[in-house]
């Protein structure tokens, strides 16, 4: 009996555990109440947790990506995996989540990628990331890939030809 009540005491303190709410202060210093099973799929975070051993005490996220806007966005994505877990999920539900989670503008996208970095979230950083590859095999050259991506061209007209020069078959619209 005593191993039993043992058993219960675990069990209710592992769910009161997971229903405890961790606070992010995020860079723009808003407060955002997460709960702790979600905010631990950050290893950062529950490396932050660990080592406070405080689930009370506020965790800074000191990353200018971590904005109130992208942590929202990174807790919504969060919360709708643990779902998928929780409900065994078949992929095909899960790649139609992802397929338009990844419909952000750039710079919410490229934000994403440098929290997801910074919070050690993979399966959202490889997502986002995967993104911005899918772009980039849309474009044939690099110009398009300026073009595309909005980047000024840091060269003068006489480098890119050099570069063209010595590496023709970057420019090569043919070429895949």
């Amino acid at each position: 009996m005593l191993f039993r009540s043992a058993v219960c005491t675990s069990s209710m303190a592992d769910s009161k555990d997971a229903e405890a709410e961790i606070t992010l202060e995020t860079y723009d210093k808003h407060h955002v109440k997460v709960p702790k099973g979600i905010a631990t799929r950050s290893a950062i975070i529950n490396m932050m947790i660990e080592d406070t051993g405080d689930t009370n005490e506020v965790v800074p996220l000191a990353d200018k990506s971590c904005t109130l806007s992208i942590i929202n966005l990174v807790v919504n994505y969060l919360k709708k995996h643990a779902e998928f877990e929780a409900s065994n999920a078949d992929d095909e539900v899960i790649n139609q989540f992802d397929k338009e989670f990844q419909e952000q503008p750039d710079d919410i996208i490229f934000q994403t990628i440098l929290a997801a970095n910074f919070l050690d979230i993979k399966n959202l950083l490889e997502l986002m990331c995967k993104k911005v590859a899918d772009e980039i095999k849309k474009c044939k050259t690099p110009d398009d890939i300026r073009d595309r991506f909005n980047i000024r061209q840091d060269y003068t007209p006489e480098e890119v030809e050099e570069v063209k020069r010595a590496h023709p078959w970057i420019y090569d619209k043919n070429a895949k």
